[in-house]
């Protein structure tokens, strides 16, 4: 995530995800490609339920900022999203609690680099912390709807002592456009850097 945020790209990626979030539900894939993004420079969006989730909460907090028109597509997508994740409960479940130690195996492996090779560490946080933002999404989900949190607790514990003991506290690092999406008290490693 850069200093740059695109409201209009949030939506149209919001859009394809609810739009094939049926057959991911059903399907054994954990990421799975949505078209549209690769056109504009950024690579193809993967989908997963904490990326829909990233996205769905952005938007959501920012609906005022939405041409109407574009309120109405927002609307019609949580509306999908929310009748898809009723219908599929089970499975939606299955695929938020796949999603959570995935993420966290692979921030593992940065903790570890970050032990090697310090200096390397600042460069590979921002994709890190958008790692550890979706997991947050996931685990609020998973409180949102009402489904088993012991497991994501337990695996989340570690994985954000390790988080704290690299980072230094500072200002935000993404678009200051998206600060009020993200308090400090819940997404505190949104607001520091690892040590240069």
């Amino acid at each position: 995530m850069s200093s740059r945020y695109s409201l209009a790209r949030d939506l149209d990626e919001l859009e394809q995800m609810v739009e094939r979030l049926g057959d991911y539900l059903l399907g054994d894939t954990m990421y799975l490609p949505v078209s549209g993004g690769f056109f504009r420079g950024s690579g193809t969006p993967q989908l997963t339920v904490g990326a829909l989730l990233l996205r769905r909460r952005r938007l959501a907090h920012l609906r005022a900022k939405l041409k109407r028109a574009d309120g109405l597509r927002l609307d019609d997508a949580l509306a999908q999203h929310d009748d898809l994740q009723r219908q599929w409960t089970l499975h939606y479940e299955m695929k938020l609690q796949r999603e959570i130690p995935m993420r966290l195996k692979v921030m593992a492996g940065f903790f570890r680099e970050c032990s090697e090779n310090p200096r390397d560490c600042g460069g590979a946080y921002p994709v890190e912390a958008l790692r550890r933002t979706i997991v947050q999404e996931i685990f609020l989900a998973l409180a949102e709807f009402d489904y088993d949190m012991r497991e994501a607790a337990a695996a989340l514990r570690p994985a954000d002592q390790a988080l704290r003991r690299l980072l230094h506290a500072g200002d935000f690092i993404w678009s200051p456009m998206l600060e009020p999406v993200y308090p400090r008290a819940t997404f505190w490693w949104l607001y520091g850097s690892p040590a240069a």
